[in-house]
C-alpha cells in the first residue's frame, strides 16, 4: 500500500464536519500532551512514511505548539509549509493540519495551532486500542507445518481485523528464529491461524486472516490483519469488547475540559476553558442496506469412530514445558487444531511444578533444555515431589545427550527429534500411542 493512498486528503464533507472550536482544539492538544501520545507527522504529497513525533509545548498566547522528534526525518517541514498530524484519542483516529512557523532547535518544529480537527478513520468499523500495560497477545501462523510464525503485543482490535507489534518470529519448518522485518510477510499473505489471547474478559480466540499492511514504526514492526470468516461466539466476544471500550456508535467529538492550573509563562499559559453551549444532537447517519447473509457452509459429518477419537483427545491433559513463548504457543495451537483441549503451558521448571500440582496430567511434552534446567532435572523434581507420577513424557531432542538416551532406553521417556520436527508423521502418532488413542 502506497503512503499517498493512506494519507489522502479528506473530502469537503469531512472538513466541514470537523471540530473548529479553538478552546476544544487546545483541550485536545493538551490531552495528547498529558498522555504523552505519539502523533504521525506527514507532509502532504510526500510518498515517504509518516514520522512519529510527540508534543513538546503548547502556547495559547502565541497560538502555536511545538513537536519533538526522536530522530532526524528524511524530510522536515519548512517555514510556511502545511503539515498533517494523525493521532488516536478516545478509540478514534483524527487528523489536524497546521502551518510550520519554524525550527526553534534541532529535532523540534513549531507550528500554528490547527484551525480544525477532523475524523480520519481508515476502517469501516471501530477499533478497541490497547495500551502498554495490557498483556493482550497475538500469535499468527501461515500454517501449522511451514511458513513464518509471528507473535507480539496486540495494539488494536475490531470486527474487521487487528494490528500487533511483532516481538518474535520463527521459521515453522526449521524452528529457526528470524529477525522481524517487512520481508517476512507481504500484504495479501493468508494466515492459517490467528490466535488472540490474554485479553481481559475475553476468551482465547483462534481465527484466520490475511495480512493487510506491514510497516516499520518507532516501536518496531507493526502488522495489520484482516479477519476472514469471523462469526459466532468470536464475533460476539469482539462486539462486547467494542461496546465496553468504544461506546459511541456514531463518531463524534467528545467535549474535553481544559487544564485548570496556570502554565509557566515560558511554556505558554492555558486558561481554564468554558464548556461550550449544548450543541444540537447530530443527525443520525443514513441507514445502509443490510448486506446479504453469507451462506453457512454445510456441516461436517464425522463417523462414530472419528467422533469418539476426538472426544478422547479432548479429555487428555497435556503440559507443555517450553521456554520460548512463540515456540510454546505454536505447539499449543497445533495441539488445539488436532483436537486436544486440555493443554497447559509452562515456560520453566517452577511454573511446571505449579501446573503439575493443580492438574492431573496425562502427558508432559518438554524441550531438551528449558532455561537453566534440563528435561531430566525437571522430571526428577516432579517425581521426587510425587507429581505427575502416571504421566508419560515426551522430550524434543535437539542434540545428543548420553543421560537422556539412557533414560529413554530405561523407559522413563520418549525422545522425538526436534530438528526438524515432523508434527504430522512423527509427533502426533507418538502422542496418540502414549495416550492410548491409537487405532
Amino acid at each position: 500500500m502506497a503512503w499517498f493512498d493512506v494519507f489522502k486528503k479528506p473530502t469537503p464533507t469531512e472538513e466541514t464536519s470537523g471540530l473548529r472550536d479553538p478552546e476544544q482544539i487546545l483541550a485536545y492538544l493538551e490531552c495528547l500532551f498529558r498522555l504523552g501520545s505519539e502523533l504521525l507527522m506527514h507532509l502532504p504529497g510526500d510518498s515517504l512514511a509518516p514520522h512519529p513525533v510527540v508534543l513538546d509545548q503548547i502556547s495559547e498566547g502565541k497560538g502555536t505548539f511545538t513537536i519533538r522528534m526522536r530522530k532526524q526525518p528524511a524530510r522536515e517541514p519548512g517555514k510556511g509549509m502545511p503539515t498533517e498530524f494523525w493521532f488516536n484519542l478516545d478509540g478514534l483516529r483524527f487528523l489536524a493540519r497546521a502551518e510550520c512557523v519554524g525550527r526553534p532547535s534541532p529535532l523540534k518544529n513549531e507550528f500554528h495551532l490547527p484551525e480544525c480537527i477532523s475524523h480520519a478513520e481508515r476502517r469501516g468499523g471501530s477499533r478497541a486500542r490497547f495500551n502498554l500495560r495490557e498483556k493482550a497477545q497475538v500469535l499468527a501462523l501461515e500454517s501449522l507445518f511451514e511458513g513464518t510464525g509471528l507473535s507480539g503485543k496486540l495494539l488494536n482490535l475490531g470486527r474487521g481485523g487487528c494490528a500487533f507489534r511483532v516481538e518474535k518470529a520463527i521459521d515453522i519448518r526449521t524452528d529457526k528464529k528470524l529477525t522481524p522485518s517487512t520481508s517476512l510477510v507481504r500484504p495479501g499473505k493468508e494466515l492459517g491461524l490467528v490466535r488472540l489471547k490474554e485479553i481481559l474478559n475475553i476468551p482465547l480466540m483462534d481465527l484466520t486472516g490475511v495480512v493487510s499492511h506491514c510497516e516499520n514504526r518507532s516501536e518496531g514492526l507493526v502488522i495489520g490483519l484482516a479477519f476472514t470468516g469471523l462469526k459466532g461466539s468470536d464475533a460476539q466476544a469482539i462486539d462486547r469488547l467494542l461496546l465496553a471500550r468504544v461506546p459511541k456508535v456514531v463518531p463524534g467529538f467528545t467535549w474535553k475540559r481544559r487544564r485548570t492550573e496556570e502554565d509557566p509563562p515560558e511554556e505558554g499559559s492555558a486558561a481554564v476553558g468554558v464548556a461550550p453551549d449544548a450543541a444540537a444532537p447530530p443527525e443520525p447517519p443514513p441507514l445502509a442496506e443490510a448486506p446479504l447473509p453469507i451462506p453457512e457452509p454445510p456441516p461436517i459429518v464425522l463417523s462414530e469412530a472419528e467422533t469418539q477419537r476426538l472426544l478422547r483427545r479432548c479429555s487428555r491433559q497435556i503440559l507443555l514445558v517450553v521456554e520460548d513463548d512463540l515456540e510454546r504457543e505454536f505447539l499449543a495451537a497445533w495441539l488445539h487444531a488436532e483436537g486436544f483441549r486440555g493443554i497447559q503451558e509452562a515456560r520453566g521448571w517452577l511454573p511446571a511444578l505449579h501446573k503439575a500440582r493443580k492438574e492431573s496430567l496425562d502427558l508432559l511434552l518438554m524441550n531438551q533444555q528449558v532455561g537453566q534446567n534440563t528435561a531430566l532435572e525437571i522430571l526428577d523434581s516432579m517425581r521426587s515431589n510425587s507429581l505427575a507420577d502416571q504421566a508419560r513424557v515426551v522430550v524434543l531432542k535437539k542434540q545428543e545427550d548420553v543421560r537422556l538416551t539412557l533414560a529413554a532406553k530405561a523407559g522413563r521417556l520418549v525422545l522425538v527429534p526436534a530438528q526438524p520436527l515432523d508434527l504430522k508423521e512423527v509427533l502426533l502418532p507418538c502422542l496418540e500411542a502414549l495416550l492410548g488413542l491409537a487405532d
